[in-house]
């Protein structure tokens, strides 16, 4: 397998695991406040008798977490690469 290839089923995953994480910290919210989830994202939420209003937001978190997920896929590669390259060939 290529890097691109390696480099597009970790962002998918990340994206898998980021919605994943939204849906954890939308759906365990109780009251106004302020919330942030593991992998970064803000959620401002307001609550009164009228109205549910909610802000979402990334925090510097987010591309952190994403570049060191990234790296690990690069070294996940680089491990089978090596791997693959050392096996040898029986006919």
């Amino acid at each position: 397998m290529k890097l691109t290839k390696f480099a597009m089923i970790g962002t998918v995953i990340y994206l898998t695991l980021f919605l994943i994480d939204y849906l954890t910290a939308l759906y365990s919210i109780g009251e106004s406040g302020m919330y942030h989830s593991l992998l970064g994202l803000r959620i401002d939420l307001r609550m009164n008798e009228e109205e549910l209003f909610t802000t979402f937001s990334l925090t510097p978190k987010v591309l952190f977490t994403y570049i060191l997920w990234m790296v690990l896929v690069w070294l996940v590669f680089m491990i089978v690469k090596k791997r693959n390259h050392r096996r040898p060939i029986y006919k």
